[in-house]
């Protein structure tokens, strides 16, 4: 049942395109989000880019480069490549379906997993509706809590337009919202340092 549903979702998921997102800290761009969605058939593909580095003083103090790519057939992941630096520490993930099991490679550790996960990434909001997922940071399997807080008004570039907001919790909390077509819109959530940051299109 739950690969069913997700299933469905992802085939009627986000319309093929690009979005961009700037990533601000306390109301300062630090970075970059980039989500390229293509669809071919049954097929679809989706890289999501993230470049994040915040100064002080002209210094790096810290930095976040992240590219993961998903391939998804007949509404089912059948692969996934993901590359973290996460402030000087890499890490390496792929995942392929193999049958009726997931092959997760992380970092040289190979592990088998239910086909039924996805990866914990916010292009695509089956992910509101999922209890665990896989990290693609570092290839770990994590619990996701969900809170679903409904419709609200959302002023996105001084436009004013209706969004559905999720409290998402995997390995940090961050606030959520999705359109009507299921695409992405916005996120918030606290730093490790207590700083507001936020994904906003841009």
């Amino acid at each position: 049942m739950l690969a069913t549903a997700l299933s469905a979702e992802a085939q009627t998921g986000p319309a093929a395109g690009t979005i961009n997102f700037a990533v601000l800290r306390n109301g300062e761009q630090i970075g970059t989000t980039t989500m390229r969605i293509a669809r071919d058939g049954t097929e679809t593909v989706a890289e999501v880019v993230t470049h994040i580095q915040v100064k002080i003083a002209y210094f790096t103090v810290y930095h976040y480069d992240q590219s993961e790519t998903e391939r998804w057939v007949d509404g089912k992941l059948v692969a996934m490549k993901s590359r973290t630096d996460d402030n000087g520490t890499v890490h390496e993930v792929s995942s392929t379906r193999n049958g009726d099991v997931l092959l997760v490679d992380a970092d040289g550790k190979i592990a088998t997993l239910d086909p039924a996960l996805i990866p914990v990434s916010l292009w695509n909001s089956s992910l509101v509706r999922t209890t665990v997922a896989l990290n693609p940071q570092d290839g770990s399997v994590i619990p996701v809590s969900v809170v679903d807080h409904g419709e609200e008004p959302l002023v996105l570039q001084g436009r004013p337009t209706t969004a559905h907001h999720y409290s998402i919790r995997t390995s940090y909390p961050q606030e959520v919202w999705y359109d009507r077509q299921q695409q992405l819109l916005k996120v918030e959530l606290r730093g490790s340092d207590g700083s507001h940051i936020q994904y906003e299109p841009g």
